[in-house]
Parts: structure tokens; C-alpha cells; sequence
């Protein structure tokens, strides 16, 4: 990775092997479309972390505790792990490591698909949690929210900082982090092939790791500046690069960056640099500390739940403020599985297949237990018809005192 400060406290700009998002193609704006009330039965509310009762956190991390445990037929890990291990294999879509198939690049970063393919990723994992506990929805953490993070790390919640290792960081002094010792997760063990550092494709051990507030991404709460200038963009594949991390200018473009949603990775993970001011020179970042910071293996911390929850709300917020249908997403001439109607790896029906990435052949551990579906962008747009909403989007539900609902 490569590192450079740009203007904020929150933006800063990394580029990597998996994470170069590219200049619109299309930079046409389609005609503003809002959404039209419906009634929708039953539909569940996802919630701010925040505004979850006691109850709600209790049965969420149980459910996650029960995923932990669970193992397909035929499967040598969990299925919590089996989703860890689908989002580490869509880096492996390159020609060089063995890639077969339809899929080209990567399914689920650095280009268009990287919001429908976190959304339908999400949805999948929520509909297991709800094999176990029907009211569990994912809850989301609002990056603008001073208390989201203090309620996350909780200790009867979502675990707080790791322990035991200090690193020492010039400039700014000694920070502490290491395996997560307390809460549930201190007996969470993660496979330690599938859990590793991608810049130096060594591993991260057996244990979840937390460097919380590591320079130089320590400033939390993301400021709402950014948020609502993100929100303020027309084009689907701008709003989308910025979400995922790229930097505005002030020319309009944008640049590879880690802002927003990778961010919130590195807030939890944490990296080290070679240099965090830098003056002549661009710094790299040169190992990966914990977790979250690693992109492959970051669903193996259950934060990484929470802030796609977020990405997916604020999409579906843009969505509603006349960004609703398929003109809002490019119809062609994207990489293979990016296009509206691509089916997206692994919901392609067996037409693409990832090659050897990752520590050891992990790939061989990857058992299909969601069936020959097939899932395109175009199949995800509208989220209600996946039967939830957000307690913040524009047309939410639960009106209890007439019993509306869309």
C-alpha cells in the first residue's frame, strides 16, 4: 500500500493492489427517480447501534456466536468462516493466480459492483443470523455518531480494544493493541490461513486483533462534512469510489484514497506506516496490525458487519433522494460481473472460479452452501424488496399509529 495525507483529518490517501477505483465511464446523469410508498409486510428495520435495547444487542451476538459454531455439510470450517473466506477469495480473480471463468478484476472492490455486491453479501449473512433468531437484523455504525464506537467496543457488546502489544509511533507515541482478550470474542478463533496481513502475505494468527485509534487514522467521529458532500454527487460511480475510500478535489475528480468506509476499517485494524507526516516523499504502509485493516480478512471481526450495514444505508439513503433504478448504475462496458445485469461472483451460478489466493489452498475449503443462485446488480438495487429498510431512510416503516408500513 501507499499512504499520502491529503487536505483532513480523515483523508488519507492509500492505493493498493485490490483498491484503484477508476474514472467514471459514464458521466451522464440520469433523470432524478424517487421511490414510490408501498406496503411491504413485515419488513425489518435495521437500527443504529446506538438506539439498540439491551435485548437486540444480546440476541445479535448470540446469533453471532451460533453462526461461529455452525458448520455446513461438508465443511471444514464454520459458516461464519465461509463468509470470511468469500470475501477473501474475490481478491483472487486475477489471470496469474489461476482464475477461471466469467469474473474479471475483483467482484466486490474498486469497481461498480462493490455496493450491490456488499449488499447482497450482507443480506446472505443476515438471512443466516435469522435461521437462529428471526428479530436479528444488522445494526450499522454511523461513522458521524461520537457514541457509535464507544457502544461497539463495549464489553458486553462487540468487545473492546486488543492488549498486550505496544507499538511506537513517531511523533505521536506509544499505542496499545494486540488479540482481544475480554468479551465473547476473546474465545473467537479465526482460521490463520484465511486470517492474514495482504500486504506481506504473512499471517495474523488465530486470534481477532484490535489496534483501535492507531495514527494515523485516530480522528473519530468522521466529520459530516464529508458524508453530506458524498451525498451531494449524481453520478452512481463517483458516489460509489467515494464510499469505498477514493478522495474528492476540488476540481470535482477524485483520486484512490482510504476515506469513509476504509476508514472505519483502519480505525479498528490499524496499520504502520514508514512515515505519517510525510514531506518530499509518499510513505507506504508496511504491516498490517489488526483485523479490520486486513480488507480480505476483515469479516472475521464482527465490526466489519456494522459499518457495510452503514455503506448500504447511506446507499440506500442516496438511492431515495431521486437516485432510485437501474439509470442509476452503468449498463455496460465494466469489467465482467460490474455491469447491471452480470451475475456477481459467487451468486454466478458456477461461471467464474477464483484462483490460489491467500496462505495455503484455502480455496479448497470454500463449500457452496447457498445453492446455484444467480445474483446481479440489477437483482439488489431496490433493497426493500430484500424485505428491510433503515430506521433513517426517507421512507422507512413502522408508522404503529395508523399501521402503515411501505
Amino acid at each position: 500500500m501507499v499512504a499520502a495525507i491529503v487536505v483532513g483529518v480523515t483523508k488519507l490517501q492509500f492505493t493498493s493492489s485490490y483498491y484503484h477505483p477508476p474514472l467514471p465511464e459514464n458521466t451522464a446523469l440520469a433523470t432524478s427517480v424517487y421511490p414510490q410508498p408501498v406496503f411491504i409486510e413485515n419488513i425489518q428495520v435495521r437500527k443504529n447501534v446506538v438506539n439498540l435495547t439491551t435485548e437486540e444487542k444480546t440476541a445479535f451476538v448470540n446469533a453471532l456466536k451460533t453462526l461461529k459454531n455452525t458448520f455446513p455439510e461438508g465443511s471444514q470450517i464454520s459458516l461464519y468462516d465461509q463468509f470470511v473466506l468469500q470475501h477473501v477469495l474475490t481478491m483472487g480473480f486475477r489471470k496469474k493466480l489461476g482464475a477461471e471463468g466469467f469474473a474479471e478484476g475483483n467482484p466486490a472492490h474498486s469497481q461498480p459492483a462493490f455496493l450491490p455486491w456488499h449488499r447482497q453479501f450482507l443480506w446472505e449473512f443476515e438471512q443466516q443470523l435469522q435461521k437462529i433468531d428471526p428479530s436479528v437484523t444488522i445494526p450499522y455504525w454511523d461513522w458521524t455518531d461520537p457514541q457509535a464506537l464507544t457502544i461497539i467496543l463495549d464489553e458486553n457488546f462487540l468487545g473492546p480494544n486488543g492488549t498486550g502489544e505496544t507499538v511506537e509511533i513517531p511523533g505521536f507515541g506509544p499505542f496499545t493493541g494486540g488479540p482481544v482478550t475480554s468479551g465473547f470474542l476473546a474465545d473467537w478463533t479465526l482460521n490463520e490461513n484465511i486470517h492474514f496481513d495482504p500486504i506481506n502475505m504473512t499471517s495474523l494468527g488465530s486470534k481477532l486483533i484490535r489496534f483501535v485509534g492507531l495514527p494515523p487514522c485516530e480522528k473519530y467521529p468522521i466529520s459530516k462534512t464529508e458524508v453530506e458532500q458524498l451525498m451531494s454527487f449524481d453520478n452512481y460511480e463517483v458516489f460509489n469510489a467515494i464510499i469505498e475510500g477514493a478522495l474528492v478535489l476540488k476540481t470535482g475528480k477524485y483520486v484512490p484514497g482510504w476515506a469513509l468506509h476504509a476508514y472505519a476499517h483502519s480505525i479498528i485494524g490499524g496499520s504502520l506506516v514508514d512515515e505519517i507526516r510525510p514531506k518530499d516523499r509518499v510513505p507506504h504502509q508496511t504491516k498490517i496490525l489488526g483485523t479490520m485493516d486486513s480488507i480480505p480478512s476483515s469479516p472475521y471481526d464482527p465490526i466489519f458487519w456494522l459499518n457495510h450495514a452503514n455503506v448500504d444505508r447511506l446507499w440506500a439513503e442516496w438511492q431515495d433522494n431521486g437516485h432510485t433504478g437501474e439509470s442509476f448504475y452503468p449498463s455496460a462496458k465494466m469489467p465482467a460481473g460490474h455491469n447491471l445485469n452480470d451475475p456477481m461472483w459467487p451468486w454466478d451460478g458456477g461461471l467464474s472460479k477464483p484462483g490460489d489466493y491467500g496462505l495455503g489452498n484455502i480455496g479448497s475449503l470454500l463449500v457452496n452452501f447457498q445453492g446455484e443462485k444467480t445474483v446481479t446488480p440489477a437483482d439488489v438495487l431496490n433493497y426493500r424488496k430484500l424485505g428491510y429498510t433503515y430506521d433513517t431512510t426517507v421512507l422507512n416503516s413502522f408508522q404503529h399509529d395508523n399501521n402503515t408500513k411501505l
